[in-house]
């Protein structure tokens, strides 16, 4: 327990040095309880991969408030009251740390395991953070009038392939509204799965790369970034198209 405690104020400086300097001491509590319940129920669940408890911090929750500074950063405002959606979160990864930073955000989460769901109903009752969380395909909420071009900001992390990625994505943003996606830089750099593959997808859903944001995690060996695009048209009545098209055959 002292061991973890000292990581999470290592954590804290790690963050407001680095990353944004309005981690409180009550945020780094709700990412304690956010941590303990993540270990716990991994022990029966398979929710997240991490080498040890160090790992899950820096690896996974310094990663995920990448997005809170760019959101940030983008609207120059951290209490802001967005809408910001959070596709195939898992264990709640970028959307629960970037809710507990960025407390004035409308966070949705999207996750079509119940088994995991459970967990993230279970958080966020425990961290009071009244987020939306729905049991579903991405694919299918894009087409639903009540969420179609409905936020301003959508994420995603640990998602391959980048082309499928923005087709279930985009048609979730309102128009000016930004597509935020954790990647490695190999990845990214990836002819099959990376940028250079998605041209075509680019034109078809209007939209734009705003930013490629390159940084470095503690003791990780990767180089990761985010890909920051912006959406300026309606996205077509046909996209998102039906689940599993856009991975078989993407745009």
């Amino acid at each position: 327990m002292k061991k973890e405690k000292l990581f999470f104020n290592e954590f804290q400086k790690y963050v407001s040095d680095n990353i944004i300097n309005f981690i409180s001491q009550k945020m780094k509590e709700k990412f304690e309880v956010y941590f303990y319940e993540l270990i716990e129920w991994n022990k029966f669940l398979n929710l997240i991969s991490f080498k040890n408890e160090k790992n899950l911090i820096y690896r996974h929750f310094c990663d995920s408030l990448y997005s809170a500074k760019i959101i940030s950063d983008i609207t120059g405002n951290k209490d802001t009251v967005l809408k910001t959606i959070d596709i195939g979160t898992g264990s709640g990864m970028p959307g629960i740390p970037v809710k507990i930073v960025l407390p004035s955000i409308k966070m949705t989460l999207i996750e079509s395991i119940t088994k995991k769901c459970k967990f993230l109903e279970n958080v966020n009752r425990k961290l009071g953070l009244y987020m939306e969380i729905l049991n579903s395909r991405a694919e299918e909420i894009g087409q639903k009038a009540k969420y179609r071009q409905q936020y301003d900001f959508v994420l995603s992390r640990a998602v391959s392939k980048l082309s499928p990625n923005l087709e279930i994505s985009i048609p979730l943003l309102k128009v000016g509204g930004y597509f935020i996606v954790h990647k490695t830089k190999k990845s990214t750099e990836s002819a099959e799965n990376g940028l250079p593959s998605v041209e075509n997808a680019l034109k078809h859903l209007e939209t734009k790369l705003e930013q490629v944001i390159s940084y470095n995690l503690p003791e990780q060996k990767l180089d990761y970034c985010i890909l920051v695009f912006k959406k300026y048209k309606d996205t077509q009545a046909h996209f998102p198209r039906k689940s599993g098209v856009p991975e078989k055959k993407p745009l």
